[in-house]
């Protein structure tokens, strides 16, 4: 074969070569990615816990199922491995009673830097919202009964990766839900407390875990 033929067999060679190297490029940047998130994000690496709580107000209205509520809650974020920090972002917090969803809110973005372990966010709801059926009317009644409330706070974020000690390699991580179930007694705040009708225990409130899924 003349000179012609070999120069477009040796241009079909590199660009082969050049699709190769490609292909071998980005499987090497989804494994070190793969690799970051699975060291950063395996669940004994992030645990969370319901720090604390207080429930103030809880009561319902029994004609129109309205349940009027004022709800905070401490969860606190510990992460494990000091070199990688996270950025929290897009951060929204829900709470349930019985399955049905009766606050909702939104929390500002917050970065947990290598040197801090453990932040604590504090998701409050206030309000009042119509429960669905009589399902839920009907364990209120009961647990009113008894001092003590089912309810479940979760949350979910997203989340960004930066590798320590420069912050200027950033990766996505995954997003983070969280579920921390809840047993509480109502707590009134003291302008309430001579005029309230429960005769519930003093409140004492134990550290729950939460789950997380990703």
């Amino acid at each position: 074969m003349g000179a012609g033929g070999e120069v477009r067999y040796s241009c079909r060679r590199s660009a082969v070569c050049g699709v190769a190297s490609c292909v071998v490029a980005g499987m090497g940047c989804v494994l070190v990615v793969a690799m970051v998130v699975y060291l950063m994000f395996r669940p004994n690496l992030l645990h969370a816990t319901a720090a604390g709580a207080e429930l103030s107000t809880f009561s319902l209205a029994l004609k129109e199922w309205t349940l009027s509520y004022n709800l905070s809650v401490g969860v606190d974020l510990t992460r494990h491995n000091a070199r990688l920090a996270l950025r929290y972002h897009s951060i929204a917090a829900d709470a349930y009673y019985h399955d049905q969803r009766f606050a909702h809110a939104l929390l500002p973005d917050f970065s947990q830097p290598a040197s801090t372990n453990t932040t604590r966010i504090t998701p409050s709801f206030q309000g009042r919202h119509q429960l669905l059926g009589g399902l839920a009317a009907a364990a209120f009644r009961r647990e009113d009964t008894e001092g003590i409330y089912s309810i479940h706070v979760t949350m979910a974020a997203k989340t960004e990766i930066k590798l320590t000690p420069s912050a200027i390699i950033r990766l996505p991580g995954p997003n983070i839900k969280l579920d921390c179930p809840l047993r509480l007694r109502l707590h009134p705040s003291p302008s309430n407390a001579t005029t309230t009708t429960n005769n519930h225990n003093p409140h004492h409130f134990h550290p729950t875990a939460c789950h997380i899924s990703y």
